[in-house]
């Protein structure tokens, strides 16, 4: 009689199971359909080394400011500060290979990779020269081969918050632990199965992204069109930062850093870790500097990582002061 009740309470068991995840499944595969009905309407593309690349072109004058995202991150999170630097000048901001509208990708980025890709595509935009790069996050790793190729046509950089080569390596290992993403798995058959959008309905992608704000609703709602290669991206990380060493110096380009210093930045952590990031990141800033002779360090005082959110501001005055010296 027992064995029976066990068998009967295992096979409700799965078969609840089962039904749960094609419910999910379903739940993701109608939200998909929903989103892209009208998704590529007026959209633009790039061919570039036989990839259709995805971009957002406003502005016009003699150059261009170029928008770099950083890990899994695309053109979006530019908007609001795009929209406000196209009066005066050219804007370009786009998606990576693999990412958001962009065609998916077959290999692993290096940033050898990313510059071909940023080089062909604004020859094929007719992206005027000088360049204003705006790099946030690995854009400040993924870029350094571009900057030395292109030095002489690029007329100022800001870096948001940006990787620092040694970031990891300087890392205490508890501090990397924490830091630490779920399982790559984990994450596939999370956003497969729309837990991932679900979940992220009351919980939010990053602490400093409110879940009312249009990045976390664009991200929720299409970050399975970037999850595969968002995560090839994370696996490249430390060969890319190993790369990025290499690149010590952009002379005397005009360089930005704006870094972040917020409580936010250290929500969720141990006071013993929330130091330790503290210290580590405000010396790795500092040591950014050195790459140029013409440097400077702004602080956002109310943003951790994501300071397009929240002081989108800080940026476009960055961006705008540069412009300015570049007239």
């Amino acid at each position: 009689m027992l064995v029976k009740m066990l068998i009967t309470i295992v096979k409700w068991t799965i078969l609840s199971l089962a039904l749960l995840l094609l419910a999910g499944f379903t739940y993701e595969q109608y939200s998909r359909w929903s989103l892209e009905k009208n998704l590529y309407h007026g959209k633009t593309f790039a061919d570039v080394n036989g990839d259709r690349i995805h971009y957002v072109k406003k502005g016009s004058g003699p150059y261009t400011v170029v928008f770099v995202s950083g890990l899994g991150s695309n053109s979006f999170i530019w908007k609001e500060i795009q929209d406000n630097i196209s009066p005066y000048a050219v804007t370009i901001a786009y998606d990576r290979i693999g990412l958001f509208l962009s065609q998916p990708g077959k290999d692993s980025l290096t940033n050898a990779s990313v510059t071909a890709e940023l080089t062909t595509l604004l020859e094929k935009t007719n992206c005027p020269k000088p360049y204003i790069l705006v790099g946030h996050s690995m854009a400040g790793i993924y870029l350094r081969p571009f900057i030395q190729q292109h030095e002489k046509d690029i007329a100022g950089i800001v870096f948001v918050d940006s990787s620092h080569p040694l970031m990891v390596k300087k890392m205490p290992p508890a501090l990397f632990e924490s830091l630490t993403a779920e399982p790559a798995w984990q994450v596939s058959l999370s956003v497969a199965l729309g837990w991932y959008r679900l979940k992220h309905i009351w919980e939010p992608i990053a602490t400093d992204i409110p879940v009312t704000h249009p990045v976390h609703i664009h991200a929720r709602n299409y970050f399975y069109k970037s999850c595969k290669t968002t995560l090839m991206e994370g696996l490249s990380d430390l060969n890319n930062m190993e790369d990025g060493e290499r690149y010590t110096s952009f002379g005397n380009i005009p360089l930005t850093l704006i870094m972040g210093t917020g409580t936010i930045r250290y929500a969720g952590m141990s006071d013993e870790a929330a130091a330790q990031y503290r210290v580590l990141w405000e010396d790795l800033q500092h040591d950014l500097l050195k790459l140029s002779t013409n440097s400077r360090l702004i602080k956002a005082d109310k943003s951790g990582h994501v300071i397009q959110v929240t002081e989108p501001n800080v940026i476009i005055d960055a961006v705008r002061q540069t412009i300015a010296a570049v007239q």
